[in-house]
C-alpha cells in the first residue's frame, strides 16, 4: 500500500500560514470557508505524517486512511460537529507500533489521545502548548523513552 510523504517544510507553511489567517479574521463572526479549508488540511497532514510514522498495522487499523475520504471518517478518528476540526484521536489497542511524529501537535482543537496498549517507542515529542484543549492522554502500555515533556501542563 503506497503512503503520501509530506515534507516538514510544507506541513510548517501550513500551519504558520493558517495561524496568520485566523489572526487576520479574528474580529470577523463569519469564519471564510478557505480558513475552514485550511484548517481542515493542517489536521489531514498532520495525520497523514502520524501515519506515516507507524512501522507496523497488524490490523490495518489505518487502512482508510487516505484522500479518497474525509479524515473525520477514518477509523479512530473523530471531529467536531460544527467545525469539522479532530477532537478525539483513539488508537488503543490496536496493535499499532512505530514513532509518534510531531506533527501530533498540529491537531490544535485535540481533546482527547488515546494511544494506549500499542507499542510505540521512541521519544514523545508532542509540544503540548499548541493542545490547549487537550483533556484526556493515554499512553500507557507503551515502550516510549523518557517522561512526558513539561509542556503538557499546558493542557487542561
Amino acid at each position: 500500500m503506497a503512503t503520501t510523504s509530506w515534507s516538514p517544510q510544507l506541513l510548517v507553511f501550513l500551519l504558520c500560514f493558517s495561524s496568520f489567517t485566523l489572526i487576520v479574521v479574528l474580529g470577523q463572526r463569519k469564519v471564510p470557508s478557505t480558513l475552514v479549508s485550511l484548517s481542515n488540511m493542517t489536521d489531514q497532514f498532520a495525520l497523514l505524517s502520524f501515519k506515516s510514522h507507524v512501522t507496523k498495522d497488524t490490523y490495518n487499523v489505518l487502512s482508510n486512511w487516505n484522500s479518497n475520504i474525509s479524515f473525520c471518517d477514518w477509523n479512530g478518528v473523530s471531529c467536531g460537529h460544527g467545525s469539522q476540526r479532530v477532537v478525539a484521536l483513539n488508537l488503543s489497542e490496536k496493535a499499532l507500533e512505530g514513532t509518534i511524529s510531531p506533527y501530533i501537535s498540529n491537531l490544535s482543537f485535540l481533546r482527547v489521545l488515546d494511544l494506549s496498549n500499542d507499542s510505540f517507542h521512541g521519544h514523545l515529542l508532542i509540544d503540548f502548548i499548541c493542545l490547549p484543549q487537550l483533556k484526556n492522554l493515554s499512553t500507557r502500555k507503551n515502550n516510549f523513552e523518557r517522561l512526558i515533556p513539561q509542556t503538557v501542563s499546558h493542557c487542561r
